[in-house]
């Protein structure tokens, strides 16, 4: 028992007063003579054992009330040791997708806010944070409003993530107890959480679990060309559980023009194709319906004409390069020198020095700026060549070409990690007829090597998005252009060389697309959907312009191109890893988290282990009890 004003204590030398009283009122008998005293006597002897009863009840009673009431001054208490302790509490809120989830009549989300309105005690400090916004050291009646308001995130912290951040709201001072509270579903996508042995915050799960697991989400939609089909859109619908059928419809810019159902695959993934009218700019919208989460409800998509790859080849020998470009998605021209292709640079998506025996003073400069703007290079080397005038034009890129060998080499090597053959290969070739060379150069200096000889020399290497073959591609050299090698290779550095369009783009990830539009001084490039303006990271890139989309929207939906000559639309969606409705295993935790059964019953817990028990009142109670007690012994013992 602990005492909030303990310096009152020293008042019960006051118990020495009822003491004091007491033995002044003890007095001597005075024996009177008397005849006939035989029953005086006894009458005598009675009283006076009955008055020293008395004084010593009444004695004991008033020590007893004035304790009583110096105790109840000194107002007593009960109380733990983390009572005495300031206490900082750190609330992570999970309001990713996966929270959209329905417990009973509300979302998950809903009954995490709500519980923690009403659990949260008056005037308690403690600081929020979610997946994407904090609220430090603030009581509930100041970020009941925000609270209440939180809107869902594509974001998801993993549990690592929340422990290193929540460990900064904490001062990190011994003498102050620091307590981290996790509400959330707990995805499996969350990971683990590893917690040091000198970790100082209690870590509190919350669990938030929905009532019945079941989602259904379009994960994805493409067009497979080599289904013969160009126009023909697969959609593909997962489920975790058997949904029998949903119907999917189909929309552009709004209007339905499409619908069909799609039933539950046993493997987890369903399809439907739905075709399209060819040659047709498309807004679309892929939409179903489901009790589950509805975040993954609905894809957005563009499907534009696509502008043709710029190839321009700077050589006369170009018979292979002719046959390869010049399709439905490339447009090949070739000049004989480079004074002529100075003024074709700017328009131009993929330039090849090819075959050429020297380089003029005049065209380094203007390929420098060529690749510094974005552009694509590719050296093809004439076995005549001058190295020193091409080693002008890539030695500012740490590459440069020296001696020539001669001595018959396999081209064995292929980078598949490259992010030139990313989607190229879908396995690694073996057992194949490797192309081979007469003659080769040697390159110096830092680069990717792409392709390699046997005896690990580069055979194509590169640095970004110039490109150096380090062998002539003539038929007397190699036979490099007739193998399987030649066209998903130099397809590849066409296809790399623009950004191009994309059906559409998950939000947060690093991607870009360059859209036919000169940039201008006073010209900036935006985004809009409704009142929405973005405006993403652009540069321009000879006559196009490339726009970063890493930074730009934040919600799901279809954008249009504000500011530009040419009608555009981009899609952007959040990506489905929230659609994937596996949890942790909550009893298989480490020792250093608390599992909470609900929000009420954990802050009633916290609540408790500070909970101060005042003990004054029933000692006032005890005081009125000795005050009565004395009054009976005053009445009843005369």
């Amino acid at each position: 028992m602990l005492f909030k004003y303990p310096q009152l204590l020293w008042f019960l030398w006051l118990l020495l007063i009822p003491v004091l009283i007491h033995l002044l009122q003890l007095r001597r008998f005075k024996t009177t003579p008397f005849t006939n005293v035989r029953l005086l006597k006894k009458v005598q002897a009675k009283s006076q054992k009955s008055q020293n009863l008395k004084r010593w009840l009444l004695l004991l009673t008033r020590i007893a009330l004035f304790t009583a009431l110096i105790l109840a001054f000194a107002q007593p208490f009960t109380a733990s040791e983390s009572a005495f302790k300031e206490q900082e509490i750190a609330v992570y809120l999970d309001n990713s997708f996966s929270m959209q989830a329905r417990q009973g009549p509300s979302l998950l989300l809903e009954e995490a806010t709500q519980g923690l309105v009403r659990s949260v005690p008056e005037g308690l400090t403690f600081s929020l944070f979610t997946n994407d916004s904090e609220y430090r050291e603030v009581t509930m009646e100041e970020v009941r409003n925000s609270l209440l308001q939180i809107q869902y995130s594509s974001d998801q912290l993993t549990l690592e993530e929340i422990r290193l951040r929540g460990k900064s709201f904490f001062s990190g001072e011994s003498n102050v107890e620091a307590k981290m509270v996790i509400l959330s579903d707990f995805q499996e996508s969350m990971g683990t959480l590893n917690i040091p042995e000198d970790e100082e915050p209690e870590i509190f799960y919350v669990p938030m679990r929905a009532d019945e697991l079941i989602n259904v989400s379009i994960d994805s939609v493409y067009f497979d060309a080599s289904t013969g089909n160009d126009n023909g859109l697969h959609i593909l619908v997962s489920g975790n559980t058997d949904f029998g059928s949903v119907p999917v419809s189909l929309f552009n810019k709004g209007s339905l023009i499409a619908k069909s159902a799609v039933a539950f695959n046993p493997s987890g993934v369903s399809e439907i194709v739905f075709s399209l009218p060819p040659g047709e700019d498309i807004e679309g919208r892929v939409s179903l319906e489901d009790t589950g989460l509805s975040y993954d409800n609905d894809l957005f998509f563009n499907l534009s004409t696509k502008e043709k790859i710029r190839v321009l080849g700077i050589g006369t020998r170009d018979e292979f390069l002719q046959r390869l470009f010049g399709d439905e998605t490339s447009e090949y021209r070739s000049v004989a020198s480079i004074e002529q292709a100075l003024s074709l640079l700017a328009n131009q998506d993929l330039v090849i020095l090819n075959e050429l025996s020297s380089l003029p003073e005049v065209g380094v400069q203007p390929l420098r700026d060529y690749i510094d703007l974005g552009g694509s290079l590719l050296l093809i080397p004439s076995l005549e060549m001058n190295a020193g005038d091409f080693n002008r034009l890539i030695t500012p890129y740490g590459l440069s070409i020296a001696k020539k060998i001669s001595a018959p080499l396999d081209i064995t090597d292929i980078n598949y990690r490259h992010p030139l053959f990313t989607d190229v290969f879908k396995d690694e070739v073996k057992n194949f007829q490797y192309p081979s060379v007469r003659e080769y150069f040697t390159l110096n200096g830092n680069s990717d090597k792409i392709l390699g000889f046997a005896n690990e020399a580069p055979f194509l290497a590169g640095r970004e998005k110039l490109y150096v073959f380090t062998a002539s591609l003539q038929p007397e050299n190699t036979n490099f252009t007739t193998s399987p090698l030649v066209v998903p290779t130099l397809y590849a550095m066409a296809m790399r060389s623009r950004s191009l369009p994309s059906l559409y783009y998950l939000l947060g990830s690093d991607s870009s697309e360059d859209v036919p539009v000169q940039l201008e001084e006073d010209r900036i490039l935006s985004l809009r959907k409704g009142n929405m303006e973005v405006i993403p990271r652009q540069q321009a890139v000879g006559r196009n312009t490339r726009l970063w989309f890493s930074g730009g929207p934040t919600e799901a939906g279809a954008y249009s191109l504000e500011n530009a000559p040419i009608g555009r639309s981009f899609s952007f969606n959040f990506t489905r890893k929230e659609s994937d409705l596996t949890y942790i295993d909550l009893e298989d935790m480490n020792d250093g988290v608390i599992l909470a059964s609900s929000i009420e019953d954990l802050f009633s817990t916290i609540e408790n282990d500070r909970r101060v028990t005042g003990l004054w009142k029933w000692f006032v109670i005890l005081a009125v009890l000795f005050l009565l007690a004395e009054i009976i012994i005053q009445k009843a013992m005369k």
